[in-house]
């Protein structure tokens, strides 16, 4: 009987997890379509009064599309929304079956729900993720009672919460695994997305679309552009030199027809800095001339309604990747063993797999080699791909001039993606002619990824002969990315926004 209770009880699980999914979905895909149809505004403005909008106007019309809003929607959904519907699942079973629709727990669970949504919108309305608090909990909680009965056996919930500590120990280990950060999910791109053409089409998906979502929560420190208006302002000479201050910080003056991020409006001696008609700081004249960085980064701290979203999403990106590692690593295994097996043999026996292949990961990230030079050519020269890509890895986190190594030349032709992006960024430690010439070609590589970490290498050398380089960069390019880091490398450079047309 139980057998036969098991893949329906799994079943409306999966259900419960694709309500919160869709859920999530929907409103993720309605606030990024907007938000991208203002931002589509913002970057005609820009374009049109003759300055460097970035995107470019050939991906600004991606802006308007519903795919675009869909698939950006995607990041959150996978993250913050799924993330949530596990932990509204687990709250609603403790309150069904654990404390029996006790009153004074559903009063504590409401009262953490409350603090949540007062929390997340202390600097300002964080729509998207109020939204998904009110409505994922809220149908979360209203399903869960239709789909599961109010009792569960005790050897039901001994399974529930041995799955529950081994998930802990599981993200604990993952966690420990993974404390180089960055440097694991270069691993996963570098020797997983990049060798197989499933895992290249699903990183240039993410690359293609992560931004929709990213540029939806970023503070206004993040972002490459924004809009200022000064139109209040009556002395021309005061004006100019405010003008020349804000586009230090990538503010753009615009005439007020324009929806600015920041209006600003002189009282009595005084700059009153102004968000969507709402006054947030005030400072006087001479103040803000001498120490401006001071009050727009002030500014952007007190109008950062995101802050706390943007970190939930973080956190969660690891949760769902750990969710989906423990899936993969136990669950599946578990479930192939329970086909010929009994149910406590085939948990030790799926235990046992999961704690080989986390020795197994463990293993391979333990040990800080240090290679000589001759150790370094013989392995760029060697057959295998995957040591080549560590050894170029190792070059560029102990700042090695790559040049001495001629066998780099022959793998900026003949190597793969993660090579020849590696080899990008390790050209920007030494500021050679040859260098330089090395990356300008590098700028028409068939792959992004490379162009993107060329940009970088350039904007790292410090040389203001690139910047007309760079600019046609951003003015012809495809994607958006590519004109990210384009834009990043012409700052680095020096340059600032003006009039260019």
């Amino acid at each position: 009987m139980r057998n036969e209770q098991l893949p329906a009880g799994n079943l409306r699980l999966v259900n419960l997890l694709l309500i919160g999914f869709i859920a999530a979905q929907f409103l993720s895909t309605v606030h990024i379509f907007f938000s991208n149809a203002v931002f589509h505004d913002t970057l005609k403005a820009v374009h049109d009064a003759g300055y460097l909008a970035v995107p470019n106007m050939i991906v600004a019309q991606s802006l308007t599309c519903f795919s675009s809003a869909f698939n950006g929607g995607l990041f959150f959904s996978f993250t913050s929304g799924l993330s949530l519907t596990i932990l509204t699942i687990f709250a609603a079973w403790i309150w069904h079956n654990l404390f029996h629709k006790s009153r004074p727990t559903l009063i504590v669970l409401f009262l953490i729900w409350a603090a949540s949504i007062l929390m997340i919108n202390q600097n300002g309305l964080s729509s998207l993720i109020t939204s998904y608090l009110i409505l994922i909990p809220c149908t979360i909680f209203l399903v869960f009672g239709k789909l599961f009965p109010d009792h569960i056996r005790s050897s039901s919930r001994s399974v529930l919460f041995s799955h529950i500590a081994l998930f802990i120990l599981f993200s604990i280990s993952i966690g420990y695994f993974s404390q180089g950060k960055a440097e694991r999910f270069l691993d996963i791109r570098d020797f997983l997305l990049l060798r197989n053409p499933t895992g290249n089409k699903l990183n240039a998906f993410y690359y293609d679309n992560s931004l929709y979502s990213a540029n939806y929560f970023k503070s206004y420190s993040q972002q490459l552009i924004k809009i200022c208006d000064l139109n209040s302002i009556q002395d021309e000479h005061l004006k100019k030199k405010l003008s020349h201050i804000f586009k230090r910080f990538d503010y753009i003056p615009l005439p007020s027809s324009v929806q600015a991020d920041l209006t600003l409006i002189i009282e009595k001696n005084k700059l009153n800095f102004f968000h969507q008609k709402k006054a947030v700081l005030a400072v006087s004249v001479n103040d803000f001339l001498s120490s401006p960085k001071q009050w727009i980064k002030q500014f952007e701290s007190k109008t950062d309604r995101h802050g706390i979203f943007r970190m939930i999403t973080m956190v969660s990106l690891l949760f769902a990747g750990a969710v989906l590692l423990y899936s993969i690593f136990f669950l599946l295994p578990l479930l192939l063993i329970r086909l010929f097996a009994a149910p406590l043999t085939a948990t030790i026996l799926a235990s046992l797999i999961c704690i080989l292949i986390l020795s197994v990961l463990f293993a391979g990230s333990t040990g800080n080699k240090n290679y000589s030079p001759e150790k370094i050519a013989t392995v760029l020269a060697s057959e295998d791909s995957t040591a080549r890509i560590r050894i170029l890895r190792y070059i560029v986190d102990h700042s090695m001039d790559i040049t001495l190594f001629p066998e780099y030349k022959t793998l900026i032709t003949s190597g793969t993606t993660p090579e020849r992006y590696w080899i990008a960024k390790s050209l920007s430690n030494q500021g050679t002619k040859n260098n330089r010439e090395t990356l300008h070609k590098l700028l028409h590589d068939k792959h992004f990824n490379v162009v993107c970490m060329a940009l970088y290498s350039l904007g790292k050398l410090g040389k203001k002969g690139d910047i007309p380089i760079i600019l046609d960069t951003i003015r012809t390019s495809p994607n958006w990315y590519v004109q990210w880091y384009a834009y990043k490398a012409l700052r680095n450079l020096g340059w600032q926004q003006k009039i260019l047309n």
